[in-house]
């Protein structure tokens, strides 16, 4: 690091010494007015930098998915996804779910379809609650290896998303402990995994689609090296750039055209972050597939599809629903919950642009919100209650139960 930063070497050394900012990404409906005073993430009109860190776990806009608390750097993606849509995209490691709710807030209602994968069922929990809780069902959440994905549906998707397990020297400032944790071994096993895990990725990008490479590390070899030597053997493929990166960013040249970009924590917002992005060449064309749709609920107030799958109806987007892979309904994923339980699902509370008329509505206010948080009775009248905080939607009461908040109590203790 000392040879490549030059100059800036001491800079950097001191920056590791500082506590690391607090960043968030407003929703782009729902949060888009939270903040407006705040700092602004160079490359993402929706990032914001906070002069603290709040307790989010009593925020209630953060219970209401009106942003999300994500590292600056990783808010880039956003800057490479194509122009054109509708696209199918796959997040091939999307827990706990900060890139997945990125392009999921890029895709909206009418975008496309996103594919949240991740192979670790506890971190899958995490994800399926933090996508739940944006709002937008235009997803599914899946648990495959990617060579399964590249070995099954093969050229299929528009934007294949490898946020690669790396050594994690970009997050030493938020884990100190993972600095114990380093060892020049480590690197070179990880080399090998995330060079299988980016020839699965290539093989999943379509004709006109792309491939964005990340990690949170500043290890050459974990980066512009391992895509060296994997754009090396392909054919059909174009370096895609960023044209006008900010200051903060440090692009580097490898291989035969690639461009890679730095995020350091004393350049600006963030802490240690890698991206680079392929595109395939040739004419994009999507794959159609179809799912055994249901009657939507009648107090859903917006255009929605609705699929069965058990006690749970799941709801995508009508741009979603037409993006479905051939083969779908024999895979194994959850997507977003409608009613679960013979009940509305919290899920449903926090739907993006919704304000149901179907059922009463209780607005929470700075003293009951805190009961509402620890599951405490509220007077009902009817059997199930909108629960919202300035509008937006928190969650449910049902008459004769505990408030819907417990659900998320296992989620808040992680």
């Amino acid at each position: 690091m000392r040879r490549r930063l030059g100059p800036e070497w001491e800079a950097f050394v001191a920056a590791l010494g500082q506590p690391p900012q607090t960043v968030i990404r407003l929703h782009p409906q729902k949060g888009a007015d939270l903040y407006p005073d705040a700092p602004r993430v160079p490359w993402h009109p929706l990032g914001r930098i906070l002069p603290s860190r709040l307790n989010f776990a009593n925020e209630p806009f953060w219970h209401a998915g009106a942003y999300y608390v994500q590292e600056a750097s990783g808010m880039s993606l956003a800057v490479f996804l194509p122009e054109r849509r509708p696209l199918r995209v796959i997040d091939l490691s999307a827990a706990p779910g900060g890139k997945a709710t990125l392009l999921l807030g890029e895709l909206g209602f009418q975008g496309g379809l996103l594919i949240a994968n991740d192979p670790h069922p506890a971190r899958r929990l995490a994800l399926a609650e933090n996508l739940a809780r944006w709002g937008i069902p235009a997803y599914f959440v899946t648990g495959r290896h990617p060579q399964y994905w590249a070995q099954r549906y093969p050229e299929s998707f528009d934007v294949v998303v490898l946020d690669a397990p790396c050594s994690g020297e970009g997050l030493w400032r938020r884990h100190p402990a993972a600095i114990t944790q380093w060892h020049p071994s480590q690197i070179r096993q990880l080399c090998r995994l995330q060079r299988n895990l980016l020839y699965a990725a290539q093989a999943l990008v379509a004709p006109g689609g792309r491939l964005i490479y990340a990690t949170c590390t500043f290890a050459p070899e974990e980066n512009e090296e391992n895509l060296t030597a994997v754009f090396a053997q392909a054919k059909g493929w174009i370096p895609v750039g960023w044209s006008n990166p900010p200051k903060a960013v440090q692009e580097v040249s490898y291989g035969a055209g690639g461009k890679g970009y730095y995020f350091f924590p004393h350049r600006g917002p963030g802490e240690g972050f890698f991206l680079s992005v392929w595109q395939r060449e040739g004419t994009p064309k999507l794959r159609y597939g179809a799912l055994p749709w249901q009657r939507l609920p009648n107090w859903v107030p917006l255009p929605l599809r609705a699929v069965a799958r058990g006690d749970t109806l799941y709801a995508l987007t009508e741009a979603a629903a037409q993006l479905v892979l051939p083969g779908w309904e024999k895979e194994t994923w959850e997507a977003f919950p409608l009613w679960r339980y013979h009940r509305p699902a919290h899920a449903a509370a926090l739907l993006s642009g919704v304000a149901y008329t179907h059922f009463p509505q209780i607005s929470l206010t700075p003293e009951t919100f805190p009961a509402y948080l620890r599951g405490q009775t509220f007077p009902l009248a009817a059997e199930v209650a909108w629960v919202t905080w300035e509008g937006q939607g928190i969650g449910w009461l049902y008459k004769g139960r505990p408030s819907l908040a417990f659900t998320w109590r296992r989620f808040l203790s992680r």
